[in-house]
């Protein structure tokens, strides 16, 4: 068996009847410990009842969390963005995770959380 290859073994099997074939796979699954089963492909075609999806045009920035290195620099920054006093920017930022600014652009919100990001905080978009 040193010397065989895989056309042999194709070959070989390929001499072999039926009801060998059927032997030669019930005795590999019971030394394997598997079963030889054809494998269900089931094709879900498309949904003409669902509705098509929109695409989200309306985004929200959640400030997840602020290092307290960072806390400064994040007030500054929710003070200067919500037009806040110092205080209710402080507590924003303390409340964190907290949603910062509802229902704006895409490029609106990236800017804004790349903004955040950069001060040190850990920002996402919704």
């Amino acid at each position: 068996m040193d010397n065989l290859k895989p056309e042999d073994v194709v070959n070989a099997l390929g001499n072999l009847t039926v009801m060998e074939l059927i032997k030669l796979t019930k005795d590999l699954e019971t030394q394997w410990g598997v079963e030889a089963k054809p494998q269900t492909v089931v094709y879900q075609g498309p949904d003409l009842n669902q509705e098509k999806k929109e695409a989200q045009t309306e985004f929200s920035v959640v400030l997840v969390a602020v290092p307290a290195a960072s806390k400064i620099s994040c007030v500054k920054l929710v003070k200067e963005v919500l037009s806040l006093g110092l205080l209710e920017a402080k507590n924003l930022v303390e409340a964190a995770p907290k949603v910062v600014r509802e229902g704006v652009s895409k490029e609106e919100a990236t800017e804004l959380m790349a903004k955040f990001v950069a001060a040190g905080a850990t920002a996402e978009l919704k």
